[in-house]
Formats: C-alpha cells, structure tokens, sequence
C-alpha cells in the first residue's frame, strides 16, 4: 500500500513520552512545529507532560485525541507489547525508533500491521522530515532543507552527511524517510518509493541502501515493471569492504557466487533505470549535475519546438 506523508497538521502521538529519548523527542519536535496531540506512558500519576495530554492506554489516546501516527520510544523489552497495542488500536501509521529488537519481535509486528492494514515503519527508524512542516521520530530536521528530492535511507549518519552535500548544492528534501539499518523491518522501500513517484513536490528520489541486503533489489524488479518518470538516484553503501557477505536475492533471480554480489546488484539496478553514485562523495555533485543536465535538455526541447512553430 502507498504511504500517505504527514504535514503540519497530521496529529501524532508519542509512546514512551516520559522516557528520556521520548522526552528529547518530544521537546524537538513541538519546537519543529509538529502537531504532537497526544502522549502513553506507564508511568502512574502522569496526566500531562510538556502540556501534552498523557494516557494511560493507546486505546484511550486514539479515542480522545485521534492520532494519525504513533512514535515508539519502548525498550527492547517493551517495544512489541507497545507496537501491538498502537496496531491494534488501528493507527494509520507506526514508526519504530527501538534498536536491538529480536527477529522474533519484529515478524510478530510485521505480521500484526499486514493483518491491521497499519503501515509499520522501523524498528530501528530515525522517523519522519518533512521539511518545514513535521518532524517524526529522531532526526535533526534543521539540517533539512525545503526543496523537491526524496529521501528513503537505511542509514542515519550517511542521510545526514547526503543532505548537507544537497544543501550546499542549492538541493532541497520533500520528504525523508528512514525505514531501519536492520536485516528484518517492518517495510522495504517500495511502498515509500511508489508514494514518492506519485507525489507532486518530489522531483527526485535518493535511495540510500546497503550492498548486502536484499530490499534494493526487490526495488530494482518493481521499478522494472513501472514507467519510471522521475529519476531514482541510489547508493550502495559498503562496496568498499574486502569481504562482502551475500545478499539475500529474490527467488526468481539468478544467484550470483559471492565474489559477484556487487556487480549483480550494480548491474540490476541499472537495468531498471536506476541512477547509480559512484562514490558517497559525489552523491550531491551527480545528482545536481544529472538534473541540471536534464533542465538544460528539457528547456533546448522547449526551444527547438517555439521556432518549429
């Protein structure tokens, strides 16, 4: 199913409000300005927290206060009971933040969401941006520009690093999305990729995935059988390791020996007009040369057809 991006209106809700990473989250996001309506904790006696109307239950925040996304600041430990719980409760939209989930956990809440129809973000996610507008989870939102490139990321650190070398090209983020580092996550980045395509402030994807992971190559098959009309830029991270492990590849696909893992996956990708970044370095320098190369096409043609006419 697609995913449908908040906005400076959507309401959300925070689990584990009174957690220390709760709290943090919390107190940067309502300086964001997003619209956080509602908060769970376990702990006794906690009404309100930050002027944020805290219950005792998700099933009591949902019917009160009717969030469209829940943000999870659980433990370990307490992370399914409380994922359970917000997709129970049937909340549109879940995202994760927990890490050092067990496999075991995760399937148990993938498996819940599908059943609940509630897309499950993470574990493992940093959240939300939304430029100017929301902030959902974890990230530093100031560091993200207003602009028309999308952003789906398996890794935090190299997000941010990628969105100052947009920024400092005069690129901008519509919206950025991390789904997890992890092997096992409750979405791949199709769902969000698809949304991506389809939305009008988007100009450009950026995919930033992993050389050992199989979520970049069910991308590649999807978007093989989709007119592509927006370029999708990807970065395989970890093409520099001496030893790469083998990814995990659809069944249909041709298994490659190991030692060509890379090379399958660069040469995939490419088929299914994926655009690859031939070094991490570069990621804001071929994407801003790409697009404006393809402006330069695009206002030549525009041209060529006025003296036609």
């Amino acid at each position: 199913m697609k995913v449908q991006f908040p906005t400076g209106q959507t309401p959300i809700l925070c689990q584990g409000i009174t957690t220390a990473s709760g709290a943090a989250h919390i107190e940067r996001a309502l300086a964001y300005g997003s619209n956080i309506v509602s908060g769970v904790s376990r702990d006794k006696g906690v009404s309100r927290f930050m002027n944020i109307p805290v219950f005792s239950t998700v099933k009591e925040a949902v019917r009160k206060t009717k969030p469209q996304i829940s943000v999870i600041f659980s433990s370990p430990s307490r992370v399914l009971a409380d994922t359970e719980e917000a997709i129970k409760a049937q909340i549109p939209m879940v995202i994760c933040t927990t890490t050092h989930v067990p496999y075991h956990d995760i399937l148990r809440m993938r498996i819940l969401a599908q059943k609940k129809h509630v897309y499950l973000i993470g574990p493992a996610s940093p959240g939300i941006v939304v430029p100017e507008q929301v902030l959902a989870g974890n990230m530093p939102a100031d560091l993200f520009p207003k602009g028309a490139i999308g952003i789906v990321s398996r890794s935090s650190s190299l997000t941010y690093e990628s969105v100052q070398q947009l920024s400092a090209r005069k690129l901008g983020v519509s919206t950025c999305i991390g789904i997890g580092s992890g092997a096992l996550l409750g979405t791949s980045f199709i769902p969000i990729v698809d949304s991506l395509l389809a939305d009008a402030k988007t100009k450009a994807i950026l995919i930033i995935g992993k050389v050992n992971s199989h979520f970049e190559m069910e991308l590649a098959s999807f978007l093989s059988k989709k007119k592509l009309r927006k370029p999708v830029f990807v970065y395989l991270a970890g093409r520099s390791q001496k030893h790469v492990s083998r990814a995990p590849i659809l069944s249909c696909d041709k298994i490659p020996a190991q030692k060509d893992v890379i090379a399958h996956k660069k040469k995939t990708c490419a088929e299914a007009g994926m655009i690859l970044i031939s070094h991490f370095d570069k990621i804001g320098a071929e994407i801003k040369t790409y697009l404006d190369e393809q402006s330069f096409k695009l206002n030549s043609k525009k041209q060529m057809e006025k003296k036609e006419k």
